[in-house]
């Protein structure tokens, strides 16, 4: 997402089969000073994006013919593509977990109440534009090169990988802080702001896939080292340009 982006309104995909709930957020959206487009399954999701780039998309997990997880995941293999959050019917700690895993940027359980909803989106919304605008320049570390405003990492042979809106966000929270052992609980803090009710486990996940990414063997990693006791620690030495 770049700066202009936040110049108009900020433009959110609501994809839900139920069509009273679409209303309902699409409404609640609108009065919050949010444009919103809806989409009933993937297939009017995929062609909605043809049309326009949304600044966030709201993904529900139970969608007819292809589930929200899949969506997720296909969405995530085009780096180009917005944060997301995840809506689920079940306040079950798996279906956290797998929603996580497949790149989500955030959760939330239905039913959900409106506030609990804006705080999210603008959680996210506001980490992004920090992300795009605030960190323009690139940040090495080990073989990689990591530039935050376009949300990706860069190998020693120049081949990117994307990261999602939350993960950048925590490889940003470890790169300005190395060598500092961070508890789970700041770097909830550092990368989501506490507007989220805390779920540890949330950045185990996102530390795992990080790891996968920057090629850290999770048995023994160099980059991300576990802080027994504490969270985690940045281990590589950082530099600017």
């Amino acid at each position: 997402m770049n700066a202009s982006s936040f110049l108009a309104s900020p433009h959110i995909l609501v994809v839900d089969d139920n069509e009273d709930i679409r209303e309902l957020v699409s409404r609640l959206l609108t009065s919050e000073g949010y444009s919103a487009t809806v989409a009933g399954d993937g297939d009017e999701m995929f062609q909605r994006l043809t049309e326009s780039k949304p600044d966030l998309i709201l993904l529900d997990v139970m969608l007819p013919h292809r589930d929200g997880f899949e969506l997720c995941r296909q969405l995530r293999s085009d780096p180009g593509m917005p944060p997301i959050i995840m809506l689920t019917a079940k306040d079950e700690e798996i279906d956290r977990v797998v929603g996580l895993e497949m790149g989500a940027d955030d959760y939330i359980v239905k039913p959900f109440g409106g506030r609990e909803l804006i705080a999210r989106i603008r959680a996210v919304l506001r980490r992004t534009r920090s992300e795009g605008v605030q960190h323009t320049g690139t940040i090495h570390f080990a073989q990689w090169r990591f530039i935050p405003a376009h949300m990706e990492i860069l190998d020693d042979h120049s081949v990117a990988t994307p990261l999602s809106a939350s993960e950048t966000a925590l490889l940003l929270a470890f790169v300005q802080n190395p060598g500092i052992p961070l508890s789970r609980d700041r770097l909830l803090d550092l990368t989501k702001g506490r507007n989220s009710t805390p779920f540890d486990r949330s950045i185990d996940i996102q530390v795992s896939r990080l790891r996968r990414k920057l090629r850290d063997d999770g048995k023994h990693p160099q980059i991300i080292k576990t802080a027994w006791g504490t969270g985690y620690i940045f281990s590589s030495s950082v530099e600017k340009s």
